[in-house]
This record gives structure tokens, C-alpha cells and sequence, in this order.
């Protein structure tokens, strides 16, 4: 019989990877929750017709990598490929911008889904951390989004991390650019991806990997800019040169979605293979109004892949996992005493200690190894004898001094080593 196993472009997570998932999560939240984020989860599946009006049928993302289904309706349905067009569509479905004060600052972290080649940090079910701001168009704010994600690669102590920004203007700024854009490119030899945007999505050409050798003179969108688009370019950069926010103007910068304008911005790091992108995002004024007509709400955002961020910092020495650690290991030796150890740990825990205990009716021997290799800092040994008697025997792991206390006395036992061991750290 065939062994059943993952799709392609999946991961299992267990054990230590999970636990890396896990403390990642919480590094990431407790920072968000200091720039007054809110967390918000969307469905997994959304309409088709969210992405495509949002998203732009002509990136790749709608035109190739989506994981389409019908209900039993018949219903066009994806698994959802990014989390903007979602987060947006719950605002505007649940009314939170007339709620809740604005700007709103929401954020998510969970699974997405594209159906792509997969490779080492990309995957067809990967995570993604993101925030999205909605309500707010102001320099300021634009700068806070940058820095959240400084703050996120400072903690880490990352290096050579390099942060790109650019400005796209607005519809009619890009149109004008794309035109002359177009004009230029059509004289030279492009690659197969490259014909189809040229008719489609011209501004990804600049995008394109095959064909950067050629785009070296591309006249620069940064020169059709209005003065007032200008001005507030500007602002943004004397801001991160106030705050010591390294930056570089990158002209050729664009995302590949369709509904972003004006600023946006992506964190590089350069390494042996190339340019590694973290993470990315910018400002997408516009698309509240595609999924809402009469409805106007700017908006700025970005997305780091959970699974790329875990790469970067194995590639640089930031070990998340920590070695394995229990408070309490209970060793049973009679069928009398695993009831009393069963009693005993529901207390322990009740009292938010870590315990465990043997579940493979193993020797005393064995047992005793299971708490070494746990990393229990109390191992307690209960015999008929101790049962007898309303006692407890435990042993301290790490002195290896062994205690005989009434079983009545053991969380108060417990609670004054602990004490005790928290103030020693703080003298």
C-alpha cells in the first residue's frame, strides 16, 4: 500500500519547529502590542471575486498561483493567497471603521495559500505576520509601519538588513510613467513575462528578474511625481533619517499587487545567493473604494512570511527553542501511588506548574532517566510506603538533596524554593 503523504509545498510542525513557531508568535506580539495593534482573523477561504477586484487579475498571484474550488453552490472559492483584501473586506462587512476610532490598527498571523514551484522559504501553505492601518494618509503613519518592522529585526540583532522605499503616485501618476515605461521597453528583447506585462500591468515590468540587465536606463517614476507627492516623500525620509532608519531610494521598487500607489517599501538583506527579501508592503489608498464604492479610506500595511523570517535568523545564529524544561516529574512505583501522582499533578498545575510522569509503565530506573532527559528541576518519588505514611519523597535535580514532607505541605514546599531561587537571580 502507497504511504500517504504532505501535499507538496507543505510542512509538518512538531516538537522543536513548532516551539520556534510559537515563540516567534509571541516575540511578534508582544512587540505589535505596543504600537496599539489589534489583532484580527479572517477565513481561511474567501469569494474568488475578493481577489480578483482586489488583488488585480492580472498579477500573478490571481492569474496563476491561486488554490481555487466551487462549493457545493457551485460558488467560485480560494483558499486565501495574501491577507489584505481579507482584512479589508471584514472591516468594511463588520463596519469597524464606523465603530472603533480610526486610524484602525489591526494585525494577523496565520496561514496563506499560493500555488507555486516550492523552494527553500516558499511554500504553497506558508504564514504571514502582517498589519494593516486603515483610515490614516499621513507621513507619520508610514513611518511607524517602517518602524515596527525595524524594531522586530533590531530585536533579533540582524545584519545587513537594508531597507528600500519608493513612490508611485497615484493612478493618473502611474499612467503617465507606464506610457513612457512602455514606450522605452518595446525597443528592446523581453522576456515571455515581460510581453504579457507590457499589454497587462506595465509597471511590473520593473519587477521582472530575467530582464534587470536591460532596465538599467528605465526613465525613474520618481520624476513624474507631483510637488505635492514630492513633499511628502520627503517628509518620510527626513523622518527615518531623524529616527536613524537607514534607507536607500530604490526607483525600480514595486509590489506585486495591484492595488498599491504612492509609498511603499521593502527590508533586504544581501547574502552569498543575493538579495534575500524579508518583508514588504506600503500604501493602497485605493482599495477600499474598489471593494466599497463612495466608501474612502486610505490604508498602508505589510506582510514578513513567518517561514522566510525562521530562515534569516537560522542563517544568523538567533536560536528561538529553548532546551527542555518541566517543573515537577512525578515517578509512580505502584498502581496505588499513579492515582495519588494523578491527584497530586492536576494540584500542581492548578497552581501553574509544568509536570509530567511516565505513561509507559516503565522501571524506577527508566523513570528517572525520563526526568533527566525532561529537564525537571523536582522529580517526587511516591511508593505505598509514602502513601502510608501521607507522604512525599523530593528530590532537587540539580543539588541532587532529597526532602521527606507531608504531601499537605508540598505546594507551599514548591512555592518558597521558587521564591527563593527568583530572589538569588535578582541579587
Amino acid at each position: 500500500m502507497m504511504q500517504i503523504t504532505k501535499p507538496r509545498g507543505t510542512e509538518d510542525w512538531f516538537y522543536e519547529r513548532a516551539e520556534q513557531f510559537m515563540i516567534l508568535s509571541t516575540i511578534i506580539r508582544n512587540l505589535i502590542y505596543k504600537y496599539n495593534y489589534k489583532e484580527i482573523m479572517t477565513p481561511i477561504f474567501e469569494s474568488k471575486d475578493l481577489f480578483v477586484r482586489s488583488v488585480g487579475d492580472t498579477s500573478d498571484v490571481v492569474s496563476k498561483e491561486m488554490f481555487e474550488f466551487l462549493d457545493k453552490k457551485h460558488r467560485a472559492m480560494v483558499l486565501r493567497p495574501e491577507a489584505t483584501a481579507a482584512t479589508i473586506r471584514a472591516i468594511l462587512e463588520n463596519n469597524l471603521h464606523n465603530k472603533y476610532e480610526l486610524p484602525l490598527k489591526q494585525f494577523y498571523i496565520g496561514p496563506m495559500f499560493r500555488y507555486e514551484r516550492p523552494q527553500k522559504g516558499r511554500l504553497r501553505q506558508f504564514h504571514q505576520f502582517g498589519i494593516e492601518c486603515v483610515g490614516s494618509k499621513s507621513p507619520y503613519l508610514d513611518v511607524e509601519i517602517i518602524t515596527i518592522m525595524w524594531h522586530l529585526l533590531s530585536y533579533f540583532e540582524i545584519k545587513n538588513c537594508r531597507l528600500k522605499i519608493n513612490f508611485l503616485g497615484d493612478q493618473n501618476t502611474i499612467k503617465k510613467y507606464t506610457k513612457d515605461l512602455v514606450k522605452t521597453v518595446s525597443k528592446l528583447l523581453l522576456c515571455d513575462d515581460c510581453k504579457s506585462r507590457i499589454k497587462n500591468n506595465p509597471l511590473r515590468l520593473l519587477d521582472c528578474k530575467k530582464d534587470q540587465k536591460q532596465f538599467q536606463n528605465l526613465p525613474s517614476i520618481l520624476n513624474y511625481l507631483s510637488s505635492g507627492q514630492k513633499t511628502y516623500f520627503q517628509t518620510i525620509q527626513n523622518l527615518l533619517t531623524e529616527l536613524k532608519i537607514a534607507f536607500v531610494v530604490d526607483h525600480k521598487l514595486v509590489r506585486g499587487l495591484d492595488y498599491y500607489n504612492d509609498f511603499v517599501f521593502e527590508f533586504v538583506q544581501d547574502t552569498d545567493e543575493g538579495e534575500f527579501t524579508i518583508c514588504g508592503g506600503g500604501r493602497y489608498d485605493t482599495l477600499v473604494n474598489q471593494l466599497e464604492k463612495n466608501q474612502n479610506l486610505p490604508a498602508i500595511g505589510f506582510a514578513l512570511g513567518i517561514e522566510r523570517l525562521l530562515l534569516l535568523l537560522e542563517k544568523n545564529n538567533v536560536h528561538l527553542t529553548s532546551p527542555p524544561m518541566i517543573d515537577v516529574y512525578v515517578i509512580s512505583l505502584s498502581k496505588a501511588a499513579k492515582l495519588w501522582a494523578h491527584k497530586i499533578m492536576l494540584d500542581l498545575r492548578r497552581e501553574d506548574y509544568i509536570v509530567d510522569c511516565d505513561f509507559m509503565d516503565r522501571n524506577i530506573k527508566s523513570q528517572f532517566k525520563s526526568s533527566e532527559r525532561k529537564g525537571a528541576m523536582w522529580t517526587l518519588i511516591i511508593g505505598d510506603d509514602e502513601i502510608k505514611q501521607n507522604k512525599i519523597n523530593i528530590k532537587n535535580q540539580t543539588t541532587k538533596l532529597e526532602h521527606s514532607i507531608p504531601i499537605s505541605e508540598l505546594i507551599n514546599f514548591l512555592n518558597q524554593k521558587k521564591e527563593q531561587t527568583d530572589n538569588e537571580k535578582n541579587t
